[in-house]
């Protein structure tokens, strides 16, 4: 059967019981909503570039622990929750310059409209890390507020408050601007997590070097 008409429950099954092919539909399928989730945490592509990859390759090595039953996004978000985390903890200086415009860049894609972008612009000035990807995974990719707590760590009621005080926020700098034109959302601050760069595949999402999942007395070592 061809993968592309396969749920991710399927995939996630084969992918399981070693199958790369299927693994690597997975990746095709959400890859840009990873993407889009890690820049929404940086405020800068490459790191989220990077950070995707390394998202996907930890899933690959994670696999046999994933329920099939449960829904695959949230499962691969909180993963790369965590490796934003772990990124922040090791973050270095990167330039402050404003990263080349990408087509297929899905916050460059919610920021093309002209309301949207001053929108994103104000939750990158304004808002932290965990409030701007609420956001992002509660309106954007439009999730229900049980899996965005599930991705974030955090309880629904929680969530609920995080989300009231971003509006708020939003709604007060929106009605006092700064004066001169709507900031760039990707334009980041002096540090921002970021591992040391993988190799890039910018025109169409990775295709990993996949090794077999391990072995159920190999997961103590590998999947860690």
């Amino acid at each position: 059967m061809d993968p592309a008409i396969r749920s991710d429950a399927e995939l996630a099954r084969d992918a399981r019981a070693g199958s790369a092919d299927a693994f690597d539909e997975l990746i095709h399928r959400h890859h840009q909503g990873v993407f889009g989730f890690l820049v929404s945490l940086t405020r800068h592509r490459q790191d989220a570039e990077d950070l995707t990859q390394q998202t996907f390759l930890r899933a690959w090595r994670k696999i046999r622990h994933y329920d099939p039953a449960r829904p695959l996004r949230p499962w691969l978000l909180t993963i790369a929750r965590h490796e934003s985390i772990a990124a922040l903890r090791r973050k270095r200086p990167l330039p402050t310059t404003d990263p080349t415009t990408d087509p297929h860049d899905p916050w460059q894609a919610a920021a093309d409209n002209q309301p949207a972008r001053r929108l994103w612009a104000l939750a990158a000035l304004h808002l932290p890390p965990d409030a701007r990807a609420a956001l992002w995974l509660h309106y954007h990719d439009e999730l229900p507020l049980d899996q965005v707590a599930l991705i974030l760590g955090k309880r629904t009621g929680a969530v609920k408050t995080m989300l009231h005080r971003a509006r708020r926020t939003l709604a007060e700098a929106a009605a006092n601007p700064p004066p001169g034109p709507p900031p760039n959302p990707l334009v980041q601050p002096a540090f921002v997590p970021g591992p040391p760069p993988l190799p890039q595949q910018r025109k169409a999402p990775p295709r990993l070097v996949h090794e077999p999942p391990p072995l159920p007395g190999q997961l103590t070592s590998t999947a860690s």
